[in-house]
């Protein structure tokens, strides 16, 4: 990725980059009633695999754009 002020992110790069930010958004928000839960229940194997999993689709999403950039 250049690192001029001349570049600009590609159109596919700022979706890429709103989608994972919007989804690492509903993972935080999972993970904050996680800890709340925590407090006073166990916490599933699949609770923590389905913020596992968000968070790394937006990993690889992110590096997938950034490869083409």
């Amino acid at each position: 990725m250049a690192a001029n002020e001349e570049y600009a992110p590609s159109k596919e790069l700022v979706n890429v980059m709103v989608r994972s930010s919007e989804k690492l958004e509903g993972a935080a928000s999972l993970l904050k009633m996680l800890e709340d839960k925590a407090d006073n229940e166990q916490i599933t194997p699949a609770e923590l695999a389905a913020i596992r999993c968000t968070v790394e689709t937006c990993a690889s999403d992110l590096d997938v754009v950034l490869e083409q950039a």
